[in-house]
């Protein structure tokens, strides 16, 4: 039989699925190589020492072959968490065999999705909110809730008024430098919503991918430190941002309670995270001085970071954003435009931004954008503001 748009056959769950703006907009800028991009999370790649990359694989391929080339611990490749553990989880009473190594942090939510979220959960986001996870768990079809913002957190009435109405059994956030309002928590909020978390029962998931990216070095402590209620926790972290997101490794740390489960589910999906780049990314992180990678990339990325500030104060001193400390991105209102009409006319100067309502459940009325700073250079960053100056302009004027 031919198959049509008809008769092919989709689960329910397929058609709650949200698309990526973000991976739509790359695809776009790959094949068009004119296009000065300042949509996606990209690292830099020449941050990354490619000797000592070098030297790892070189080292994976002569020595652990073996190894390296067969299936693995579903749970991932011990050496790599045993690192993960020593230099990377900074919170006191975490086992080893509580990290769980995952294709990405996405996975991990995806995994998360799968293990705690169905038609029947409560799950409390950021607004806005991080649109990969919007995209993991929509297909689970959770109800999905949004907690306002604050300059340094969120709202701690609101949650509170939210947690004592209605029975929430997650809560998604994503506390340093957030994707992409670039808030970072407060400590007295991180205090304040461990406490609330702890009286009313529920599951946090933190996503600290952008933990180790503070421009000053500084490492805020985890919501998880704060809680009584250690099992009703879960922390995401990812290599993407600090090394490189080609090699997909990422973790989990699992409260003990649904470590079982947890490796289940992954067993299912993928049977084990890519052996080979662990080990590479095992040797690479052996070999290098992670402490003063962490300070070379923060300088980069903090010199970025000016850069495209001065440069929106210069040409574009009516937008608004808060100059974040960390991360890579700045979250931009254009105020007296429409959202969707100045992104369609900078595509057509071959410019591209991520648009402000990709991450929210409601649409709003402004005009935000998310703005990487960490890939394009120089000129190319100047070029790419005064497209979207001379679109802006011919809009307002």
């Amino acid at each position: 039989m031919e198959s049509t748009v008809s008769n092919i056959f989709l689960a329910n769950r397929s058609k709650n699925i949200r698309s990526s703006a973000i991976r739509e907009i790359l695809k776009i800028t790959v094949k068009d190589s004119n296009f000065l991009s300042f949509a996606g999370g990209l690292p830099n790649p020449n941050l990354l020492n490619k000797e000592l990359l070098n030297q790892s694989m070189e080292e994976t391929i002569l020595f652990s072959s073996e190894v390296a080339l067969q299936y693995g611990d579903s749970s991932g490749y011990t050496d790599l968490k045993k690192i993960i553990l020593e230099k990377f989880v900074l919170d006191d009473g975490v086992k080893l065999d509580s990290i769980m190594i995952t294709h990405g942090s996405q996975q991990g939510l995806d995994i998360l999705g799968k293990l705690l979220m169905d038609d029947n959960t409560n799950v409390l986001v950021e607004d806005p909110v991080y649109l990969g996870a919007l995209q993991a768990f929509s297909p689970y079809g959770p109800n999905l809730i949004s907690l306002p913002m604050e300059f340094d957190g969120p709202n701690v009435s609101e949650l509170k008024k939210i947690l004592s109405e209605k029975k929430i059994h997650c809560f998604y956030t994503n506390p340093n430098y957030q994707n992409p309002s670039t808030i970072t928590w407060s400590l007295e909020k991180r205090r304040a919503v461990a406490n609330l978390l702890d009286e009313f029962g529920v599951i946090l998931i933190e996503d600290e991918a952008y933990k180790y990216l503070d421009f000053s070095g500084i490492i805020y402590p985890s919501i998880f430190s704060f809680r009584k209620e250690k099992d009703l926790t879960f922390v995401l972290g990812s290599f993407s941002k600090i090394i490189s997101p080609g090699f997909r490794i990422g973790w989990v740390i699992v409260p003990e309670v649904y470590k079982d489960s947890f490796n289940r589910i992954k067993q299912g999906i993928d049977l084990n995270t890519n052996q080979f780049s662990q080990i590479i990314l095992t040797k690479l992180l052996s070999l290098m001085d992670i402490n003063e990678h962490f300070s070379k990339i923060q300088t980069h990325y903090r010199n970025q970071k000016n850069q495209l500030v001065e440069l929106l104060n210069h040409y574009l001193p009516e937008v608004k954003f808060q100059d974040p400390q960390g991360g890579m991105f700045l979250w931009v209102e254009y105020p007296d435009v429409r959202e969707n009409e100045l992104m369609e006319r900078i595509m057509e100067k071959k410019v591209v931004m991520v648009p402000g309502n990709e991450f929210r459940l409601k649409e709003s009325d402004s005009a935000f954008f998310r703005m990487n700073f960490s890939f394009l250079q120089g000129s190319d960053m100047e070029e790419g503001v005064k497209r979207i100056h001379s679109v802006y302009r011919d809009i307002i004027t």
